[in-house]
């Protein structure tokens, strides 16, 4: 099994980064790579609750992300079970786990880690996805910071 980890800082305090995983209404914005966007968010937002995710790329193609929050610390630590509805097999399904650290009280340095690939390039894909995506939420919280 292969695993990937992005560590960055972010221009916002841990409670209005966690926000950005929690709240439906911010993951639209930034919670899918590149031109895509959130077409659609379903989510209960508790430990044992479930997530669906629908990404949906500029030629109109979607693919919908589902999965379990595992584990909710309040501006601290999130962990959750992470599947592409068409291929939720149980070997195809992987975990996230994102912790916030308060830097300062304007600083969020947030680790995640994105465990259970089944090979290399699928690992590579999703980081680059991961990438794309940890940008847009950058740009969401100095936006939001700064407004």
């Amino acid at each position: 099994m292969s695993q990937l980890s992005l560590t960055i800082h972010l221009n916002a305090s841990t409670a209005e980064v966690f926000e950005a995983f929690a709240l439906p209404e911010k993951l639209v914005q930034w919670f899918a790579p590149g031109q895509s966007v959130v077409a659609q968010v379903m989510s209960s937002f508790v430990e044992g609750g479930k997530y669906s995710l629908t990404m949906q790329e500029p030629s109109g193609q979607q693919f919908q992300l589902i999965g379990q929050y595992l584990n909710i610390s309040e501006n601290e630590h999130l962990r959750y079970s992470w599947a592409w509805a068409d291929t939720a097999e149980e070997s195809l399904i992987t975990e996230v786990d994102v912790v916030f650290v308060a830097v300062d009280e304007e600083t969020t340095e947030l680790t995640l880690t994105h465990s259970g690939f089944a090979n290399e390039a699928e690992r590579d894909q999703h980081q680059h996805g991961w990438i794309d995506c940890l940008e847009k939420l950058s740009r969401l919280v100095l936006t939001e910071t700064y407004a």
